[in-house]
């Protein structure tokens, strides 16, 4: 049975330079049609949902009034967009950055080019179409757009589509035809796994990094509260914190783990269900059958630095008498369970490193089921 799936497209460019065509054209229905009563999510952007299929909704984020003379405005309201996209769940990015630009204007002009480097600063591909390619005489002017666009931003050759959104006769009774759609589709794919595969162990770094630096902070203040003048070092109550920061690090451990099984599993089921849904061309064959990898860990090496140190400690304390001798030993104790703590932080963050590591290794796998597409 076919997995139903949310796309989320952002397209930006000047009035009349063909977004309300190219849109109608690459998903295959009247998705606009005018601008009067779509909900507004912002000074200048708009929503709109569209059903494509019973698989596949587009929710669908326009542009009005993208004009140079407000290019601060613009730039400032682009990002919060951005930001407010670029968060930890697949379903909730753009997983398409469109930014148009009309062949028949033969010029990229300043502001243009300040949009497109807003919109891909964070790595976010951006998809540059060339609208009105069907237009005589125009392929000095479409070359020359393409260096400048490739020379001052970050887009790359292939992300630059030329496009004929609707087919029409031309003075002189020539006919020109519609082109662009596949080559769109395409890259929106490539794309989409792209970004995939480059923030999802980014996240991944981050929220492992945000626990361990939890566990170490709860750790220390542990050591902060419980070992003074009016707790005693014993034996037993070393034992004790011994036993809670090694089950605390284990349980980071396994969080850390089933954070990258997770993230994972969710590129891999988002994208396949994106890909066969979106014009039921999957570029990548998945099947309900086919074994998703496993991405086994390592076993972490418990230490027994502070148990060991601690030990010796207690032992050190039997002829040491007064509160000179007390407070000897409690900061003894203390800096033991700082470097114990350090140690075991370093391991937690080796193993953070491999986690990330595999992710993107398992990413990359998919990755290059493109490589002889492009």
């Amino acid at each position: 049975m076919d997995r139903r799936c949310e796309t989320n497209v952002l397209i930006l460019g000047k009035t009349g330079v063909g977004k309300t065509s190219l849109c109608n054209y690459i998903f295959g229905t009247e998705v606009l049609k005018t601008g009067a009563g779509r909900p507004v999510t912002g000074m200048g952007i708009f929503e709109e949902t569209i059903m494509l299929s019973p698989q596949l909704i587009l929710n669908l984020y326009d542009s009005w009034g993208l004009e140079a003379d407000k290019s601060e405005s613009w730039k400032a309201l682009i990002q919060e967009v951005l930001n407010q996209h670029d968060v930890r769940e697949i379903k909730d990015w753009f997983h398409t950055i469109i930014y148009c630009l009309s062949a028949k204007s033969a010029r990229v002009e300043d502001f243009d080019l300040e949009m497109i480097e807003v919109l891909g600063k964070d790595g976010n591909p951006v998809l540059v179409v060339l609208t009105h390619c069907d237009v005589m005489n125009v392929e000095t002017a479409i070359t020359a757009m393409r260096t400048e666009i490739i020379k001052k931003t970050s887009v790359r050759n292939q992300d630059i589509v030329e496009v004929s959104s609707h087919a029409k006769t031309l003075l002189g009774g020539k006919k020109t035809e519609v082109f662009g759609k596949e080559k769109i589709i395409h890259r929106i794919k490539v794309n989409l796994l792209y970004s995939i595969s480059s923030k999802m162990p980014q996240i991944l770094t981050t929220i492992g990094q945000e626990k361990i630096n939890n566990w170490f902070r709860d750790c220390q203040e542990v050591v902060k509260r419980h070992v003074g003048f009016i707790n005693p070092t014993s034996g037993k109550k070393e034992v004790s914190r011994n036993e809670y920061f090694d089950i605390y690090a284990q349980e980071i451990f396994d969080e850390i783990g089933r954070e990258s099984d997770a993230l994972f599993n969710e590129a891999y089921d988002f994208f396949s269900a994106f890909s066969s849904q979106f014009s039921g061309n999957a570029l990548v064959e998945v099947t309900d059958r086919q074994k998703i990898p496993q991405i086994i860990h390592f076993q972490i090496k418990k230490s027994d630095k502070i148990g060991t140190s601690i030990a010796g400690a207690v032992l050190l304390a039997i002829p040491v008498v007064g509160l000179l001798g007390k407070f000897a030993i409690q900061e003894k104790t203390r800096a033991y369970y700082r470097e114990g703590l350090r140690y075991n932080k370093a391991l937690l963050e080796d193993h953070l490193q491999v986690c990330v590591a595999l992710l993107a290794q398992e990413l990359k796998k998919i990755n290059s089921q493109l490589e002889t597409l492009e």
